[in-house]
């Protein structure tokens, strides 16, 4: 990856420079797979937000934009909270509350307020990626395993605080 590319990942990045998606980073990152959930179901609520914002960006007044916005992006969060309970209730158990609360962090209303359906994908990735490199460090530094599989020498060796709270404001 070039220096530049590496460079906008991580300025570009609301989840590092602003800490606009610490409430879900911290939260849903205890596991690998629990972040890779997260990212995803942000991503599915970002682009399905951004592309019906564009599909009615003419048709909504300027002065009811932003609780246009607002309504369709917790439609969103709620269509997608009850498929992944319906369809991965094991899923959504680790990351319960953590993706309603995704419908009011300013990283989905910021991207899906622009109307960019690329935009919203590029975030998207960028969250997923994040989220995820997180919820390695954090399962295997805490857990002494990498998406539930144990990694046997680190058994002896894991820091608990790690799968905790604190444990994300360390990573």
């Amino acid at each position: 990856m070039s220096e530049k590319k590496l460079c906008c990942v991580i300025a570009e990045n609301p989840l590092l420079i602003l800490f606009l998606g610490a409430c879900t980073a911290m939260g849903a990152t205890t596991t690998l797979l629990g972040a890779v959930a997260m990212g995803v179901a942000a991503l599915i609520v970002m682009v399905l937000s951004a592309l019906v914002i564009t599909a009615l960006k003419k048709v909504i007044p300027e002065c009811a934009r932003i609780p246009a916005v607002v309504i369709i992006v917790t439609g969103f969060v709620s269509i997608v909270q009850m498929v992944m309970n319906a369809f991965l209730p094991d899923v959504y158990q680790m990351i319960g509350i953590y993706l309603a609360v995704a419908a009011v962090d300013l990283l989905v209303f910021g991207t899906a307020d622009e109307g960019s359906v690329s935009g919203a994908v590029k975030t998207g990735l960028r969250f997923v990626v994040i989220l995820a490199v997180m919820g390695l460090i954090r399962e295997v530094l805490g857990a002494g395993s990498v998406a539930g599989v144990d990694i046997p020498f680190l058994a002896d060796y894991t820091i608990p605080l790690m799968t905790k709270a604190p444990g994300g404001f360390v990573v």
